[in-house]
């Protein structure tokens, strides 16, 4: 017990601490960041976070899914992989699907982060892009277990949140391979402010035991 509240409190001032960067000009970020920040930790998986600020998404300014960033790079320290976030406001031109072919990374696994509306009825929403469901059949199923472990109500490829149109379709694109999920979680399982047993005790080791899981099959 003493241990588990240790890294309980790890993990909280983690988030605490990297959510700060992302939040500064109102959810612009900082100005003298790169657009995008990849923190390499030469893993087969990286957790993404596409929306960590304000970004433009068919040429309107998009709010930020809060909390994605801090909640990316933290799920990748406590996995042992790499994370790949928006770090400031920029032209849309600017996406982080060119970041990533650009980078030679688009053959890594990506668990891809993003924030839902908190009145939905459920905590996640899982897509898989323009792929068919059958084709992730043991990792949803290792989804559907852990989603049971840790109490999270969770749906697959609801109509707002299949991923077609994001990062997962866009990868998917370049080669269709099953190595991308879209992971849309609900306000309160992101918010460590006001919601921190969600986060440390169901989102951070769902995320956690989800790539290790996808580690070990690659």
């Amino acid at each position: 017990m003493i241990r588990e509240n240790i890294m309980d409190f790890t993990m909280l001032n983690l988030l605490k601490k990297y959510e700060p960067d992302y939040a500064a000009d109102n959810y612009c970020g900082l100005q003298d960041e790169p657009i995008h920040r990849f923190y390499d930790n030469r893993s087969a998986l990286i957790f993404s976070a596409p929306h960590a600020t304000r970004t433009f998404r068919g040429h309107a300014v998009k709010k930020p899914d809060l909390y994605t960033g801090a909640l990316a790079r933290t799920a990748a320290i406590d996995s042992g992989t790499s994370a790949l976030t928006r770090r400031r406001f920029a032209a849309e031109k600017h996406s982080i699907t060119d970041f990533i072919t650009a980078q030679r990374l688009q053959n890594h696994h990506f668990l891809d982060i993003h924030g839902m509306s908190g009145e939905r009825v459920f905590e996640l929403a899982v897509g898989t892009g323009i792929l068919s469901p059958q084709i992730y059949g043991p990792v949803l199923a290792q989804i559907a277990a852990l989603a049971d472990k840790y109490e999270i109500s969770w749906v697959l490829n609801h109509p707002d949140y299949t991923g077609r149109f994001g990062l997962t379709g866009d990868l998917q694109r370049l080669s269709p391979q099953p190595r991308i999920l879209q992971l849309e979680w609900r306000l309160d399982m992101r918010d460590f402010y006001r919601c921190p047993d969600n986060v440390l005790n169901r989102t951070l080791p769902f995320l956690t035991d989800l790539a290790l899981f996808l580690i070990r099959r690659s």
